[in-house]
């Protein structure tokens, strides 16, 4: 079970402490509240909030028989959002922890739906009233442990923390996780104290039908049929930006690429590609606008994304490898996709504990993904101190003779790469 289709129900995947000075004298911000003068970011925040928490604090018992702990999932929303800010911030659960109780609570969730499939000679009938009949009446027999009672205090998640609490705070991050997404996609911030507010609201009504939410149910669609439409003129300046950009960037990388391979590759890493600096070694280059610093050398480069699975399963491994070589002479260059920004770059470094084995540095230009990706990542590359490279596509599978060519480059041996003519289908 996908447990992050748990946490955000389709309805609202479909929608979409502040210090000022006075002198010495800190201004406190108000508590969040829908009126008059809210915003329609804030009503936006609000609403969503209200569609995740109110989809996912009826849904969420039912499959896995113990309601949210409402102060563990705001925790979860809070240290989310603050780890998305501050890189030297880590949530309450690492990722194996994280993992583990997912997993968990899928096998719950898995057991609670086989105890609800009616029997051979049901099913045999093909009578589909009469299923779905008994399917909803054992499932509303289905026991449903009550949660803590929210007091709105701080929740500290320990290793002898309730399973509950632990699930509860998963969810809250992903909660924020797909809060930030939504905003970034708005080109903005939105308020996560509104947010929190509509999560908060929404779970009392799903405890009391006769609550009242701060905006109604006309205005909540309002919003976000406004918000609907912003996404669509949005999107569709965001198309006609990158269309503008890719035409650039391909007049840009056209005399950069050079001779080229039978794949249609350039035949040699052209290091005055631009490049980002986040993390380069002091000898190498102080500052740079390109990869030139790392010309005439043996080199080991990847190129990954900071939101990459697979990536950050490689990247430990990619360490190892530059640790071993680097006394050999090997320089080991991480570059990261122009699709990422800063703060996940370094979270991503600090995840995978680079040191400073490994350079790093960002496409923002886009300019190396042009020349030397297919847009799947990760990729890997053996460059000669002449510039010919060989890449290595699926570093899972080729990592023992990637790890046979290093030793044969740092011992002076020029290391080949012969790639075949991608094949065309013949005319019939």
């Amino acid at each position: 079970m996908d447990m992050k289709k748990i946490a955000l129900g389709s309805a609202a995947l479909a929608a979409f402490g502040l210090m000022g000075c006075n002198g010495e004298k800190a201004i406190e911000k108000a508590p969040a509240a829908i009126t008059a003068n809210s915003t329609d970011d804030q009503k936006f925040a609000y609403m969503l909030g209200a569609q995740f928490g109110g989809q996912n604090f009826t849904i969420i018992p039912r499959q896995m028989g113990e309601e949210l702990f409402q102060d563990a999932v705001i925790q979860g929303v809070l240290d989310d959002v603050k780890s998305s800010k501050d890189t030297n911030f880590k949530p309450q659960m690492i990722p194996d922890s994280l993992q583990a109780i997912s997993q968990r609570y899928s096998t719950i969730a898995r057991k609670r739906y086989e105890e609800t499939r009616p029997d051979s000679a049901m099913m045999a009938e093909g009578n589909n009233e009469k299923i779905k009949a008994y399917i909803d009446s054992v499932a509303r027999a289905q026991p449903i442990a009550k949660a803590p009672t929210s007091t709105g205090a701080a929740i500290t998640i320990a290793a002898d923390s309730p399973d509950n609490t632990k699930f509860s705070y998963l969810l809250g991050l992903q909660f924020a996780h797909q809060f930030i997404n939504i905003g970034n996609q708005f080109q903005t911030e939105f308020d996560v104290d509104y947010f929190i507010l509509g999560i908060k609201e929404s779970a009392a009504k799903v405890a009391d039908s006769t609550y009242t939410l701060q905006l109604p149910q006309d205005s909540l669609n309002a919003i976000g049929q406004r918000y609907q439409q912003k996404m669509q003129d949005l999107r569709a300046e965001a198309i006609k930006k990158q269309q503008e950009e890719e035409a650039k960037l391909k007049e840009e990388i056209a005399p950069l690429r050079g001779d080229t391979l039978a794949n249609g590759m350039p035949q040699k890493f052209n290091l005055k590609v631009k490049a980002t600096k986040i993390s380069v070694d002091k000898t190498i280059a102080k500052d740079l606008e390109n990869l030139e610093p790392f010309a005439n050398k043996p080199l080991l480069v990847m190129y990954f994304s900071a939101t990459c699975g697979h990536c950050a399963h490689a990247a430990p491994e990619v360490l190892a490898m530059a640790k071993e070589f680097a006394p050999k002479g090997l320089i080991t260059l991480a570059v990261a996709s122009g699709g990422n920004q800063k703060v996940g770059i370094r979270k991503f470094m600090d995840n995978a504990k680079w040191d400073e084995s490994i350079n790093v540095v960002w496409d923002e230009s886009r300019q190396f993904g042009e020349l030397y990706s297919d847009g799947y990542v990760p990729k890997v590359y053996v460059v000669n101190p002449d510039g010919t490279y060989k890449m290595y596509a699926a570093f899972e599978s080729e990592k023992e003779q990637l790890k046979k060519d290093l030793a044969d480059l740092v011992s002076g041996k020029k290391v080949e790469w012969n790639p075949e003519a991608p094949k065309t289908e013949e005319k019939k």
